[in-house]
């Protein structure tokens, strides 16, 4: 494959800078107006470019938002794809994904908080959300059953379990936006893998027993 000439590196850079200006600028129209209030015309003048140029890139509302929900997802995903495949046990790599995902949510409240509890973006983005949620439990379920293989883990149903970790994770994330609470993102991975490990129970090792 030849290398890219000087033109083409200046239109890509060009082409990375006008999505990074777009995305800041759909964020901040995001968080103002939320996704039945955005506009193309309010998006291109945060970002301080002409509609038509918007147009170029995003030739509607939906491939705007798509591109937002891509931009603010695709790394937790690199990430959680990075630490799957590392040599690391089980139970050190759910503990790195759910610090992923904390640390997350509590850098980009104003996206997340679009993505997650916007009713008609999420009504929107269905699909993409969809697609998320397959890829973590995926995800969740080999390495519960990587813990299985290595005996840290008792036999289960590991999709099952899958979405029980990414359900209790999951309305954390909703919760900490929903009650703008401030908890600490090491307090939060504590209290989920605790809770995945242990439960409730005082018998570590026996469920309680109806009579």
């Amino acid at each position: 494959m030849s290398e890219l000439t000087l033109s083409e590196r200046r239109k890509d850079l060009l082409t990375s800078m006008m999505k990074d200006a777009i995305y800041e600028a759909a964020v901040a129209v995001l968080s103002e107006h939320g996704a039945t209030g955005v506009t193309m015309e309010r998006v291109a003048e945060k970002a301080g470019v002409a509609k038509g140029s918007l147009y170029n890139y995003f030739p509607n509302k939906l491939a705007l938002l798509q591109f937002v929900h891509e931009r603010a997802v695709e790394p937790l995903k690199q990430k959680a794809e990075a630490i799957f495949r590392s040599p690391r046990p089980a139970l050190d790599k759910i503990e790195a994904i759910i610090r992923v995902w904390f640390t997350s949510i509590d850098e980009q409240r104003s996206v997340f908080n679009f993505l997650f509890l916007d009713t008609s973006a999420r009504e929107l983005l269905k699909g993409e959300e969809a697609s998320g949620r397959a890829f973590a439990i995926e995800v969740l379920s080999a390495i519960i059953q990587q813990g299985v293989d290595e005996g840290v883990f008792r036999p289960s149903d590991t999709q099952r379990t899958a979405w029980l970790l990414f359900g209790a994770s999951r309305e954390l994330c909703d919760l900490q936006l929903t009650a703008g609470t401030d908890w600490p993102v090491p307090q939060l991975v504590e209290d989920v893998m605790t809770f995945f490990l242990h439960g409730v129970s005082s018998a570590a090792d026996r469920l309680p027993t109806k009579e």
